[in-house]
């Protein structure tokens, strides 16, 4: 079995995506404060306060970096550097992918958007799905056994 043919694709989120998880970082911030309100004795209606604050919080820390993602055939690099890249969540049209460096530290939340890689977007959803190359196989060509 053949790994998928080269790819590289700058990856952006789109402006909703930024715009969604603002306004959900807004609901959970305002549902957790109406809770903690409701117990405290006070009407749920003051956890409308935190609504204004947890938005702009997601706004501030969702995702909008745009990210190089190439994949050579055997490994993937993102700006360059080499590691891992696993798919979340599959929309078709948009994908939530976790990058993972080699080297070590925090893994990095990336969203591909069909629209922004144009042509590439089948080229990237193959390397994505199956472009990892073949398992090792044993002397008498049988494949690992995994757990």
């Amino acid at each position: 079995m053949r790994s998928a043919s080269a790819v590289r694709v700058t990856v952006s989120p789109p402006a909703g995506v930024r715009g969604g998880v603002a306004l959900l970082a807004g609901l959970a911030a305002a549902s957790g404060a109406a809770w903690v309100a409701g117990h405290a004795g006070l009407s749920p209606a003051w956890g409308l306060l935190a609504a204004a604050p947890g938005a702009a919080l997601g706004w501030v820390l969702g995702p909008s970096r745009r990210a190089e993602l190439a994949w050579d055939g055997a490994g993937w690099a993102c700006d360059h550097a080499p590691g891992t890249v696993a798919v979340q969540l599959d929309l078709q049209r948009l994908l939530l992918l976790r990058w993972e460096p080699r080297a070590g530290g925090a893994a990095r939340w990336l969203v591909a958007d069909a629209a922004a890689a144009g042509a590439h977007w089948h080229a990237l959803r193959v390397a994505l799905f199956a472009g990892r190359p073949e398992a090792p196989t044993d002397p008498a060509g049988q494949p690992p056994l995994t757990p």
